[in-house]
């Protein structure tokens, strides 16, 4: 892997940003410039006011803590609302996780005997460092999710939902098809501040430079370093597991599907008044496995 230089500095291999502890720590009020140019690029669109709701004290010293999955919500130009999730593990609620946090952020500006026009329109980014299964066949960096008439999808109910879902799997690809977008920029940047790409990327975009300072400064804390490793070891122990649990599912599944066809091929020997001993003799079925069968011709 190649190391990040800046300038004078001497090559040091930076902190993933997509990890919660470092994601946090660069984007927020401190480094407000950096994190507007961030969500600047991923809208695609110039932010004239920004304010950032929910900062975060990074105190925490536990290696897993909302593992995965962070946050960044916003108030963009007095007119939307923008909420950032990155999600490094794979999760099976996942669309319904992105559907609660919209409801969430949209229902919580409306208290009792308010309007409803008082709520503003809710932008949820989430940036997946996976491929979902809806996404896969569109095989697309981003793709964008709203409320269409089912029969005429060129009809939109409302603009007051949106989803965009950024897959990190797939950021090399749009990045040489796209080299100068801003966003496939910011988004190379998350997957990998190592890359060539990055050292490219550097030469044109000054806030992404900027950013990579600041990664790198916190690379050479050790505290940070630490913690950061601490984060890094805990997802790929869960990745570990949910891979584990998927292949012993289908394990599973694959052996009690053999099972049942088993126990039919039994229930079709006895239907045919073939002897116990010639079905064991062919099956090899057990005494509990035919009086299963039995059961189930009845």
């Amino acid at each position: 892997m190649r190391l990040v230089t800046t300038e004078n500095k001497k090559e040091v291999k930076l902190l993933q940003p997509k990890i919660d502890i470092v994601f946090q720590s660069l984007f927020n009020a401190k480094n407000k410039e950096i994190t507007k140019s961030f969500i600047e690029a991923l809208l695609e669109e110039k932010i004239d006011s920004m304010i950032i709701n929910n900062e975060k004290e990074i105190t925490r010293d536990k290696p897993i803590d909302k593992l995965g999955i962070l946050d960044l919500e916003l108030d963009i130009n007095n007119k939307e609302k923008v909420d950032v999730e990155v999600q490094l593990l794979k999760n099976d609620e996942f669309i319904r996780r992105l559907l609660f946090y919209w409801s969430r952020i949209y229902s919580k500006q409306i208290h009792r005997g308010d309007e409803y026009t008082k709520a503003r329109r809710v932008v949820i980014i989430a940036i997946t460092d996976f491929e979902i299964d809806i996404t896969k066949e569109l095989k697309r960096m981003e793709t964008i999710w709203n409320i269409r008439e089912k029969k005429n999808p060129e009809k939109v109910l409302t603009d007051l939902l949106e989803i965009r879902i950024i897959n990190l799997k797939r950021i090399r690809e749009a990045y040489q098809k796209d080299k100068d977008s801003k966003k496939n920029q910011w988004v190379m940047f998350l997957e990998d501040p190592n890359s060539r790409e990055v050292q490219e990327i550097m030469e044109k975009n000054e806030d992404v430079k900027k950013a990579v300072v600041t990664v790198r400064e916190m690379s050479e804390d050790e505290k940070m370093e630490r913690l950061a490793e601490l984060r890094q070891k805990a997802i790929m122990d869960e990745k570990a597991l949910y891979n584990t649990g998927i292949r012993e599912g289908k394990e599973l599944g694959r052996a009690e599907g053999e099972q049942k066809e088993k126990i039919e091929v039994i229930k079709r020997m006895l239907n045919d008044n073939l002897n116990i001993e010639m079905i064991k003799k062919y099956t090899n079925a057990t005494d509990e496995e035919i009086e299963e069968a039995k059961i189930k011709l009845k």
